[in-house]
């Protein structure tokens, strides 16, 4: 894969304030933030945009940028989260799931950069990780490179280079935290989690299975939807109160002599001036012994 590195060391950063220094020296933190958005596809930024926005924040400090500041308020405006943490293993299967990170490194083991620097880590295999180093310069990493640990280094291509994750482990290893894993909020994409997956699978299940008529009902079901006694939805669905006194209605159950005000209302008074409900919780689920009482109301039962 191809990188598009967003570097702060263009000659017209020279120039460009960033602080007390300019983009060109002291902009890492901002480039490299640049550079995981950028590779994530959450946002093309350039390098002296992210530095203002960093100084609006408050995210600049002497000697660089305060990372954590800036991606908290980062976070918000571009809308992604990520995770502090300085264990190789969680940085390396972040990678491997798709995501990026910042790398912090410190001063004892000069792999990026004599002193602190931070560099976009982009993606994994194996143990060896792909970075983006936006600090760039002739033979930075070459043969002629003058800190010797360097040579662990694989130049791919300008900006971009690769090494194992042990060596990244040692050039990060006095700065705490190590990594910041950064990725695009689910809410921007339509992928979705295995638990998200499995709710839809057993909605939708549900739903069918609501839809299917039992054997044993299929006959009544069917003459009761032709004449219209009930709409042919839901079959497995409990019926309200009002419900069942439509259905009761539509049977011709109930005498009823007043005008409709709605879909309900009508059979409801009426069997509540009957005597056949009490009149009370309409919206309520018909329980067998209520219906019981209902029928013998009816006179369709016995009294005993």
């Amino acid at each position: 894969m191809s990188y598009q590195v967003k570097f702060q060391t263009e000659s017209a950063y020279k120039n460009i304030r960033y602080g007390q220094g300019t983009i060109y020296s002291s902009a890492c933190g901002c480039a490299s933030l640049c550079n995981v958005l950028n590779v994530l596809g959450i946002a093309n930024v350039s390098v002296p945009t992210m530095c203002k926005f960093a100084v609006s924040v408050g995210a600049r400090v002497v000697g660089g940028t305060d990372e954590q500041t800036l991606l908290k308020y980062a976070s918000k405006k571009y809308n992604f989260t990520y995770k502090a943490t300085s264990k190789n293993s969680e940085l390396l299967a972040h990678l491997k799931a798709g995501g990026a990170a910042i790398l912090h490194a410190g001063n004892s083991y000069k792999l990026f950069s004599n002193s602190g620097h931070f560099v976009a880590a982009v993606a994994a295999q194996g143990s060896t990780v792909t970075v983006l180093d936006s600090y760039w310069y002739t033979n930075k990493y070459g043969r002629y490179s003058k800190q010797s640990v360097r040579h662990d280094v694989q130049v791919v291509s300008k900006g971009v280079i690769k090494t194992s994750i042990a060596k990244i482990g040692y050039a990060t290893s006095d700065r705490s935290p190590s990594y910041y894993l950064i990725s695009k909020n689910r809410s921007d994409t339509k992928d979705m989690t295995d638990a998200q997956v499995y709710a839809l699978i057993e909605k939708a299940a549900k739903n069918t299975a609501a839809k299917i008529v039992d054997d044993w009902a299929k006959d009544a079901w069917t003459r009761a939807t032709k004449v219209g006694i009930v709409d042919g939805s839901a079959p497995k669905s409990p019926l309200t109160r009002e419900q069942f006194i439509i259905i009761a209605d539509k049977l011709g159950l109930i005498d009823n002599t007043k005008p409709a005000s709605n879909w309900a209302k009508s059979a409801w008074d009426a069997a509540t001036d009957a005597g056949i409900v009490d009149g009370s919780n309409p919206r309520g689920y018909v329980t067998r012994e209520m219906l019981a009482q209902i029928l013998q109301n009816l006179s369709l039962v016995g009294r005993k």
